[in-house]
């Protein structure tokens, strides 16, 4: 980070700049050995000619003499020399590639805890470290090779001048041609590399989200519409890679035209200038330099995409850690224990996206011990003020002054991370202070609830908290917040997930006249009521009220009206669920490893689909027949009579052109086809198999693990998959070829095939079976590092402000040096392999100059010649093919885990749901719960005991209990999210258990989930009317009946007022991304203009209304909109209300008609009329 702060560059080359200066001595460390592979490169044609001169000289059969001896001893130097510098230079690119990864890697995280909230919310940090450095990681092999590659060029050049004078210049004719499609790709690369990287971005943001939110839209019934969204974002991101698959296609082309058809033209014009016969002594020399000159120049060009490639995902990347930081602009005064701990000063918080300020000179000053709470209308600003203190808000003006900017704090919506209940608590500290440790989770509650747990505190959050309830995630917040000790505490409406009696045993242990936040005389800003309440109207701070009675005066405070009094705390029953332990799926054996079965090839071919097979595979056939039997030809043509040199040429011209179209074939089917049609079939059933997933797989799975799936996963699909599997069908019949070849010229090597197959089954079985497992632990490994990111993005204002920046830089250089481990070794593997392979090659070349010392006589120089050629070829194609096959089988891996979801992973829809309830179901909506026990899993005990429930069509039934009672379980099970141990639940007759789940949700209900979840990459369209069964006027009326369109239209930065079609059209139109963040009152606010909406959509059927805390975050004044729309656009609909503030709710139950439950330890303890006086 400091050379990329020193690197004053304002350039697109500013992060490469610094990159390389902070690894000057990995980055040049590749060059010496690079040197050296160049020299015994081309040291190989000046051994072919002595070879061949050697067969062609003297006929003495000797195999060991002076002309023999240093022969085959040439040979051994040559190609161990060639081994052994290869594999030092490419281990010093692996050590590079590492340090790279490990460099980027950490400079996104850290501009991730640096970001403004709202930036780091867009998931795009997991895509520049799931698509883009995987690609950047090759940039110091990219320099390497293209300088190498130049010398090579120039010094192949040389040599090809001293064999076929002026000649030599023509294969640079077709250079230059070529060059122009390099000019054209330069000019059009870059930007569609971008917009591909940028559509992956968009579609994993809106996965990452879904993920993350899947609980709240399985309640809603949301999997097809949200299924449909993400596919479509795939579509997009598919045809934007198109874009640059063409490109890509008609380079390819190009590239190999020059490698194809310029030895084919320079040889033939050469030839055609000769007046005898062809001579192998200088044919086959020629040929092995024109591939000395045309391969180099090839790479060059293969080299300029890369590059171009490369440099768009460093932009990407630099753009992303130049945005700006956050700015601070809070003071530290240092002063004794009587002076003001927060002192705010004119402060106006007014966001350059908003027409109209959220706060306007606000001042205010807090000591030591104060309790001040903050109380106001929803979107008054009351979380914004709390923001401003944390130093979160930004555009603000005005001067705010803190004792310390370590501040504990408790989320609306509390962040917890994927580690452990007593790591949350304890803020990640190494030595627990056990004693206070106990003595805060006893005042905030959570002692029956934790001894309900297997695992006690030890057992790990899932997913921010998914297997926990509303309450429990914010009881472990407020502890994590009160263990910290910090001197200043903000409590954004902690209390609003609690039952009565729980809050009032937390406020008394807590904010009590003996309570340890009283002890402790800790300063709190409390976004609720308190000793001193600061009024907010219309942005401003409207007054300060002291409350005097005897109650402040001793201590105790004036609690909300939800709040009563209670000695002692309840017990629990509920809990968290269950604990987490590792999952089998992720921590398989071995031998669910062995992903060469042949079931993930079938597959993988049923992915890319049979015909898109074959013509791969034919492709890769009529390339590796043309460009082997072209050598052949060559070989006739050295023993022709000058008489037929021009139809053994012309023969040589044709299927050379024949295996440029061949190949130019192979990269279309690769990239057209194979890559597009497996992209977009592996992704949509994986897609699918995730959402049809039961919600016990998301409580017991870590996040990363499944978004992992979805990006590295399917980055492997989209990108390596395809043009390895293309090279490895390439490799196998280019072998073929030339092994027959080479039996038909040396029948005598036909004895070294057995023992070469034998050498290479045991060499690839002893490399498959470590490389499969580290590719397994390299992706799985991967699943933490995507953990760590999604918790610092979801987290990041509670982390800055506890000061946990650098714990959590720590946590990630941990995750990436887990990640690192097996890519490393992976590395160092595939290194082990090529040396092997080099020294075979090196064994089967001194070999055959043995047979040929020892039988010159027989052998005639043009098979000498073409042997040797072959055996440089035959050493490239061999490794390439267990390359190509290796890579195949440790890729595959990403296969094996797609297969294994869809193989493994159990769905909702079971055998036993097969009933249609009909077109017109619900018709009345009659729900009737009998009997039923429910159950976290089939191993859990039952948190539901014997419920019966009889809800008549139009009834309101509010259902209340303590947190832990079952409340939440019972709409589970309602929604089929849990299925029933026994019992059944009927709806107008119809037993849903025998119905599919997603159907019941769909159709049967409209769930209103507490947490208002919206879908940033989505348009306000989507995410108000999913299924597109509302107009533009139904959906502005749904805003208007909730209060929220006039926020929404200014909170879009227009002073106009919105009236015609269009100007809705376009405002329904903008990503949610475009607005500022929602408060959550506001987010339940929108959660029922939504509901409006399925509501006037789904007449004439009536649909059960599930209302899940609705009014938790909403403020009195505006708890009356809730009532308006339960008691007009919902009379006759059948509502289910789980509510801890009741008293509000009452307002719209009808005396005698409507009903309110009880529900204790998992049962329903009452169900009685609502009466007369509420």
């Amino acid at each position: 980070m400091l050379i990329y702060g020193l690197a004053n560059l304002d350039t697109k080359w500013t992060l490469p700049y610094a990159l390389a200066k902070c690894l000057k001595g990995p980055f040049l460390s590749p060059i010496l050995p690079r040197v050296f592979l160049i020299l015994f490169t081309y040291l190989q044609p000046i051994f072919i000619g002595k070879a061949i001169r050697f067969v062609n000289g003297t006929s003495q059969t000797i195999l060991v003499g002076n002309s023999g001896l240093p022969l085959m001893l040439f040979a051994a130097m040559l190609y161990m020399g060639m081994a052994v510098s290869a594999a030092i230079y490419q281990h010093r690119i692996n050590r590079l590639r590492v340090m790279v990864r490990g460099a980027l890697v950490g400079l996104i995280h850290n501009q991730c805890l640096n970001l403004p909230n709202e930036k780091s919310q867009d998931s795009s940090a997991l895509a520049l470290i799931s698509s883009d450095i995987d690609s950047i990681d090759s940039v110091g092999e990219i320099i390497h090779e293209t300088w190498a590659r130049l010398i090579e060029l120039a010094t192949g050049t040389v040599l090809l001048a001293a064999q076929i004078q002026w000649f030599a210049i023509l294969p640079f004719i077709i250079i230059f041609g070529c060059s122009r499609m390099s000019a054209y790709v330069a000019k059009h690369l870059e930007n569609r590399q971008k917009a591909w990287n940028e559509a992956t971005q968009v579609r994993l943001a809106a996965t990452t989200a879904t993920i993350e939110g899947i609980k709240s839209l399985k309640m809603m019934g949301m999997e097809d519409a949200i299924k449909s969204q993400v596919l479509h974002l795939r579509s997009n991101e598919i045809q934007m890679s198109k874009r640059l698959r063409w490109i890509v296609v008609a380079y390819n082309a190009s590239a190999n035209a020059l490698g194809i058809i310029a030895p084919v033209l320079t040889l033939i014009l050469f030839l055609s200038s000769q007046s005898d016969r062809m001579h192998a002594d200088q044919t086959f020399p020629a040929l092995a330099l024109l591939a000395m000159v045309t391969h180099p120049a090839n790479m060059v060009m293969t080299l300029i995409p890369q590059a171009i490639s490369v440099m768009a995902n460093f932009d990407r990347i630099q753009n992303f850690i130049s945005q700006p930081s956050i700015q601070e602009t809070r003071e530290v005064s240092q002063g004794d224990s009587f002076q003001q701990f927060v002192s705010i000063q004119n402060l106006t918080v007014a966001p350059p996206a908003v027409y109209h300020p959220i706060l306007r000179d606000v001042n205010l000053a807090m000591t030591r011990g104060e309790i001040v709470t903050c109380a106001g209308a929803v979107g008054s600003g009351k979380t914004t003020l709390a923001m401003a203190v944390l130093g979160e808000a930004t555009g603000t003006t005005g001067s705010i002054c803190l004792s310390s900017k370590e501040i504990a704090y408790c989320a609306q919506e509390p962040w917890l991370p994927s580690i452990t209940i007593r790591e949350a608590i304890s803020g990640h500290t190494v030595d627990l202070d056990t004693e206070w440790y106990n003595t805060v989770i006893e005042a905030c509650g959570l002692v029956p609830d934790l001894h309900s747990l297997v695992a006690g505190d030890m057992a790990l959050i899932d997913n921010n908290g998914m297997n926990l309830s509303g309450g429990q995630k914010q009881r472990i917040a407020l502890a994590r917040a009160v263990y910290s000790k910090y001197r200043i505490l903000v409590l954004d409406d902690p209390f609003s997930a609690l039952d009565e009696a729980v809050a009032d045993h937390i406020v008394q242990r807590l904010l009590g006249p003996r309570g340890l936040i009283r002890k402790m005389a800790t300063t709190v800003l409390l976004v609720n009521n308190s000793n001193r309440v600061l009024v907010l109207q219309e942005s401003r701070l409207h007054h300060q009220t002291h409350l005097q009675d005897s109650k402040a005066a001793s201590g105790v405070l004036t609690l909300p009206a939800n709040i009563s009094h209670t000695q002692n705390p309840p017990k629990a029953t509920g809990g968290f669920g269950k604990s987490r332990t590792l999952h089998l799926s992720e921590a398989e054996d071995d031998s669910s490893r062995r992903t060469g079965d042949i079931a993930i090839y079938g597959y993988y071919i049923n992915a890319i689909g049979r015909s898109n097979a074959l013509l791969l595979i034919a492709c890769t056939a009529g390339f590796s027949f043309c460009s082997t039997f072209a050598q052949y030809v060559l070989k006739w043509a050295t023993e022709s009579p000058p008489d037929r040199l021009n139809t053994y040429m012309s023969l040589y011209a044709a299927i050379s052109f024949t295996g440029w179209v061949a190949t130019s074939g192979t990269a279309w089917a690769a990239q057209m086809k194979v890559a597009i049609r497996s992209g977009a079939f592996l992704h949509a059933q994986l897609l699918d198999r995730i959402l049809k997933a039961p919600l016990s797989y998301f409580t017991g799975t870590d996040i990363g693990v499944i978004v992992n799936r979805f990006g590295q996963d399917i980055n492997l699909v989209d990108k390596q998959l395809p043009p390895t599997l293309a090279n490895l069908n390439t490799q196998i019949f280019k072998l073929l070829m030339q092994l027959v070849l080479l039996i038909k010229i040396r029948p005598m090597m036909t004895l070294t095939v057995p023992v070469c197959a034998i050498c290479v089954y045991i060499i690839q079985r002893i490399y498959l079976r470590t490389s499969r497992q580290l590719r397994f632990l390299e992706l799985e490994s991967k699943s933490s590092l995507f953990t760590n990111f999604l918790d610092t993005a979801n987290g990041i204002v509670t982390i800055r402000a506890f000061g946990w920046k650098d714990k959590f830089e720590n946590e990630n250089v941990q995750a990436l040096d887990l990640s690192q481990k097996p890519f490393y070794l992976l590395l160092c593997l595939q290194c082990w392999l090529k040396v092997i392979l080099d020294c075979i090659m090196t064994g089967f070349a001194v070999i055959l100059i043995a047979f040929t010392i020892s039988y010159r006589n027989t052998t005639a120089g043009a098979d000498l010649g073409l042997a040797l050629n072959l055996i440089i070829v035959a050493n490239t194609t061999l490794l390439k093919l267990v390359q190509s096959w290796t890579a195949l089988e440790t890729s595959l891996g990403a296969i094996a885990r797609l297969k294994s979801v869809q193989d493994c992973l159990p769905t909702e829809d079971s055998a036993g749901h097969t009933l249609d309830p009909g077109l017109r179901w619900p018709s009345f909506g009659n729900l009737q719960v009998n009997d039923i026990s429910v159950g976290y899993s089939n191993s859990s005990p039952p948190t539901l005991h014997n419920v019966s429930l009889t809800v008549k069509p139009g009834q309101k039934t509010v259902l209340v209990g303590r947190t832990g009672s079952g409340k939440s379980t019972l709409m589970l099970s309602l929604l089929q999210l849990l299925g029933p141990s026994q019992g059944f639940t009927l709806i107008d007759d119809i037993n849903v258990t025998h119905v599919c789940p997603r159907t019941v949700r769909k159709r049967g209900f409209i769930a209103v989930p507490q947490d208002g979840l919206t879908i940033s990459t989505a348009s306000l369209r989507f995410n108000l009317d999913p299924y597109h069964t509302s107009s533009e006027q139904e959906i502005s009326l749904s805003l208007q009946r909730t209060g929220l369109w006039d926020k929404i239209h200014s909170i879009a930065g227009s002073a106009e007022k919105v009236g015609t079609s269009r100007k809705i059209q376009n405002l329904l139109d903008l990503p949610m991304s475009s607005f500022l963040p929602f408060s959550a009152g506001q987010l339940q606010l929108f959660a029922l203009s939504r509901t409006l909406l399925r509501v006037w959509s789904s007449a004439p059927h009536k649909p059960i209304v599930i209302l899940d805390e609705v009014s938790s975050s909403l403020d009195s004044e505006t708890e009356s909109v809730l009532i308006d729309i339960i008691r007009d656009d919902l009379r006759d609909y059948t509502v289910v209300i789980i509510a801890h503030r009741v008293a509000g709710i009452m307002g719209a139950m009808r005396p005698g008609i409507d009903a309110i439950a009880t529900m204790k330890d998992g049962r329903l303890q009452t169900v009685s009329f609502i009466d007369s006086s509420g």
